[in-house]
């Protein structure tokens, strides 16, 4: 008897935590697709509908693009069972007849959501397109969007492009890029809705195996990893750090310029927050627009940190490094170079600034120095010589 009540207990208990777990599913759920079917800064979204069962839940809803005359279709399923693989699978289809020959099975792409407690993680995996119209072909292949997240913020994006092809049939011109990776870690909370946001704290990394354009010149970059840093400061404007390291640079017109082993360190220190952020959320900026930014940057005092730039040219370096600090009226700034080849071996577009490197026992120096705090005393200094500009 006592084991017959105990697994009749067994039984009770599992049930409970059954129902419990698919009622506390179900909730998330409705908190995702709350968090999705709102309104964002490139798109609006109307005719939303959800329908909430007990095991699964249905939603749906039309966004539509605020800039392009485009409306697409989210169809949303939900399993509200804790042991579903996925909790939601999503379907973005396309309700526009002049994209259905780029995207002839209606559906553009499919997103699958996972959701263990307080942890979600979304994969979206984007449809191949090959895509040709007068003469033009447009191939993105292996597309891939994740995202790891908690129910109220997003902790880790990334996007994957495998390939993508645009060409020109009728013509020599093409763009091809292999293998990008762009992540993103935001250093502040982050919501579902805000995803969309161009203006935000975070750390970035991009990575791209090779980039080739070809039309009048050639131009191809391979290995290319960059990491960029935003962050408010004290003083509630921008401090940023950018990194480069490029294997190799290679642009072949007239002649040929060819760079290895690239590398750019630069710090870019109190950029006001208000013009940073107009900047990213404006498309549209004309001069008026553009010259009232440039004072807000100015009135921000931004410096400008070169740590590093060296690059290799038929294996010979060049290193840089320098700083400009700018104010609503002065300018200071610094700049030293040391380098084996000079401007013009590098490129002879360059070929002006030969004479003011020196050489130092076979190798090449430049140091420049400018302040015009003074404004009837402009200081400019080239390699220890002083030149002094009066503007009377």
């Amino acid at each position: 008897m006592k084991k017959i009540i105990a697994g009749v207990v067994v039984v009770v208990l599992l049930l409970v935590a059954f129902f419990a777990t698919t009622f506390y599913i179900n909730s998330i759920n409705e908190k995702i697709f709350a968090q999705m079917s709102q309104n964002t800064d490139y798109y609006n979204v109307e005719d939303v509908n959800y329908t909430k069962g007990f095991l699964n839940s249905k939603g749906s809803f039309l966004a539509q693009l605020n800039d392009l005359p485009y409306t697409f279709k989210v169809n949303i399923d939900f399993s509200n069972n804790f042991f579903a693989s996925n909790n939601a699978v999503i379907s973005v289809l396309n309700e526009n007849e002049d994209l259905k020959n780029i995207f002839p099975n209606e559906e553009i792409f499919k997103i699958l959501v996972s959701a263990k407690g307080d942890d979600i993680a979304i994969n979206a995996k984007i449809n191949d397109i090959n895509f040709t119209h007068d003469n033009a072909q447009l191939i993105i292949n292996n597309t891939a969007f994740k995202i790891t997240a908690t129910t109220e913020s997003v902790k880790h994006m990334q996007l994957d492009l495998g390939y993508i092809l645009v060409k020109q049939l009728s013509h020599d011109e093409k763009l091809e890029i292999q293998n990008m990776q762009i992540s993103e870690f935001p250093l502040a909370k982050l919501s579902f809705s805000d995803i969309f946001t161009p203006s935000r704290n975070s750390e970035q990394n991009i990575s791209i195996d090779k980039i080739s354009f070809k039309s009048h010149s050639i131009f191809d970059l391979d290995k290319l990893k960059v990491f960029a840093r935003t962050a408010p400061n004290t003083q509630s404007d921008y401090d940023s750090v950018l990194k480069l390291d490029l294997a190799k640079f290679n642009l072949e017109d007239e002649e040929n310029l060819a760079l290895n082993n690239i590398k750019l360190e630069l710090n870019l220190n109190n950029l006001s927050k208000k013009a940073y952020d107009s900047l990213l959320q404006n498309s549209n900026m004309d001069i008026f627009s553009m010259m009232v930014l440039t004072s807000q940057f100015l009135k921000a005092n931004p410096e400008i940190i070169l740590n590093n730039l060296s690059f290799d040219k038929d294996g010979k370096k060049f290193d840089a490094n320098g700083q400009a600090i700018f104010t609503e009226n002065n300018i200071k700034s610094q700049f030293h170079a040391n380098t084996e080849i000079l401007p013009s071996q590098i490129w002879s577009i360059f070929g002006d600034f030969d004479n003011y490197f020196v050489d130092k026992n076979g190798t090449y120096m430049l140091d420049f120095i400018y302040d015009d705090t003074n404004k009837s005393d402009v200081t400019t200094i080239i390699n220890g010589e002083r030149l002094t500009i009066n503007p009377q």
